[in-house]
């Protein structure tokens, strides 16, 4: 799915999306107003338009990376992660 399709699709149902732009960051991050989750989603590298690696977490869950613990279910899709999130 194409990165602008997933913000349109997110936003829809109530998401906002933010993105570090200045930072040129891929990630992109979708919450909702007074949700415990967020929906976390990258942009795949080089110059494609694609999504890639979906995640639905809590809002104050962390990765710990020095026990390969990373917070959050891996969704498929964006419309898998809006029901997980609900």
């Amino acid at each position: 799915m194409k990165i602008s399709n997933a913000i349109k699709k997110l936003e829809k149902v109530g998401f906002k999306v933010t993105n570090d732009e200045e930072l040129r960051s891929q990630l992109f991050v979708a919450r909702r107003e007074n949700s415990t989750h967020v929906v976390e989603f990258m942009k795949n590298g080089g110059n494609s338009d694609q999504v890639t690696c979906i995640r639905v977490k809590r809002v104050n869950d962390q990765d710990d990376i020095m026990t390969d613990y990373f917070a959050g279910v891996w969704c498929d899709n964006i419309t898998q992660a809006i029901r997980v999130a609900s």
